[in-house]
């Protein structure tokens, strides 16, 4: 039987997050392995933010960074905490596009697994997927994705 090493939860605060980490959780008990938080702190602002601005106007200032990377730091402690996460659980937060992200990390820490939510909101005609879609197209380990129930 194959067994897990790292265990990677990708989390975006959202009330899936919740069962993301209850999920890789058990996961690397089960196995004995390692097991990640990441956040995504994206460092451009969303499209339409500033449609006819330049595009400099979409980089987010340093201020917003600093407080953006300050939340997302006491909310990983917080989510940490309402799961009794161990202290010897990673939580690490990234910057940048969210699933180049999600994939640099899992690379440079030689994840094996990635428990991901899949949002279950589709592009345009359906073409286009969420960060999930991209992960699971572009990682070189294994995926577990958890679908978001709520949504149907």
């Amino acid at each position: 039987m194959y067994g897990y090493q790292h265990v990677l939860a990708p989390v975006d605060f959202s009330e899936t997050g919740s069962i993301v980490i209850k999920r890789a959780k058990e996961i690397a008990e089960r196995y004995d392995a390692r097991l990640s938080l990441l956040h995504v702190v994206q460092d451009v602002a969303p499209l339409g933010a500033e449609p006819f601005g330049e595009p400099s106007a979409l980089i987010i200032n340093e201020e917003l960074r600093e407080q953006q990377l300050k939340q997302a730091e006491e909310k990983l402690e917080e989510l940490a905490h309402q799961h009794d996460l161990p202290l010897s659980v990673d939580r690490a937060i990234a910057e940048g596009f969210t699933t180049d992200a999600i994939l640099e990390f899992a690379s440079e820490k030689q994840v094996d697994l990635i428990v991901i939510a899949h949002s279950g909101k589709k592009g345009f005609f359906g073409l286009l997927g969420s960060t999930a879609d991209s992960v699971v197209k572009s990682a070189k380990c294994d995926i577990l994705v958890i679908r978001n129930l709520a949504d149907e």
